[in-house]
């Protein structure tokens, strides 16, 4: 029995290093290729390998060059490095030199903000932590685009009524100016809209009196449109529609719409005009 035993254990080894002798068979290189999961290893690797040798190297080029570009670096202030990394940021349209303001979020933040803007990259503005900043990208990113509903997404509400009056002013329609929050503020953009369209009309939107009177006041005039001045509630600015339109077009009969206590004073403006 031991003599076989021997004879068995000599033959088992006998073939294993017949096994190992023989080379290995081309199928198994084929099912090796075939595996889905040896294949990605493969190609993480090789990515790898890329990675490390090729763009390390071109990054650390290209921050060389930037770095050659840093004119601010002896800047004694740190306001006047902060202000001079931000500007040859613009200059060179380099995002690399935001990153170079030191110690103030605000300016760095307004650097990124400007670059987003100019690539007109909805992407990068949603990406600037900062509220203000971020805001302001956005709002100018809606206006650039003629797009209103941007203007939703602006968090700062004062960016947020910026964004929806400039919007109202570049569609020329008012409705933008009732999603302004804030009774002043919504005021305020439909006066700015009906200067700039020269619309009396738009007037009319405003819930404020006094602001109400000071845009028809404003329009009438540089309208030289009487039938504005009729719409002012408060008398004296009414009276000084008249005066100025009727001085601006010469028509002294407006005069008559004037208290006879002040209506010299306006003819006699009227008649001047003539006379110069």
């Amino acid at each position: 029995m031991k003599i076989l035993v021997r004879k068995k254990a000599g033959n088992a080894a006998g073939r294993a290093d017949a096994a190992a002798a023989r080379p290995v068979q081309p199928g198994v290189f084929k099912k090796l290729l075939d595996s889905k999961s040896f294949m990605l290893l493969l190609a993480v690797m090789v990515v790898a390998i890329l990675v490390i040798t090729w763009r390390a190297p071109k990054q650390e080029g290209a921050d060389r060059a930037l770095e050659r570009m840093d004119i601010c670096k002896n800047e004694t202030s740190s306001a006047a490095k902060n202000n001079c990394y931000r500007d040859l940021a613009f200059s060179a349209n380099e995002s690399y030199f935001c990153g170079k303001v030191f110690n103030s979020s605000s300016v760095t933040s307004s650097c990124y903000a400007k670059l987003a803007v100019d690539a007109n990259s909805r992407k990068l503005c949603e990406e600037i932590g900062e509220l203000k900043a971020r805001g302001y990208c956005t709002a100018f990113l809606a206006i650039n685009k003629i797009e209103p509903p941007l203007c939703g997404n602006v968090d700062d509400l004062g960016w947020r009524n910026f964004c929806y009056g400039q919007i109202a002013i570049a569609t020329e329609k008012p409705e933008h100016c009732t999603k302004v929050e804030g009774e002043n503020e919504k005021s305020d953009c439909y006066v700015a809209l009906a200067k700039n369209l020269s619309s009396g009309p738009t007037c009319a939107y405003i819930l404020d009196f006094e602001k109400r009177d000071g845009c028809f006041l404003a329009i009438g005039t540089a309208n030289a449109d009487p039938s504005l001045c009729a719409e002012i509630g408060e008398p004296a600015n009414r009276w000084t529609c008249y005066h100025r339109v009727a001085k601006k077009t010469g028509n002294v009969k407006l005069c008559d719409r004037i208290p006879a206590n002040l209506r010299q004073n306006c003819v006699n403006a009227v008649n001047s005009t003539k006379e110069a």
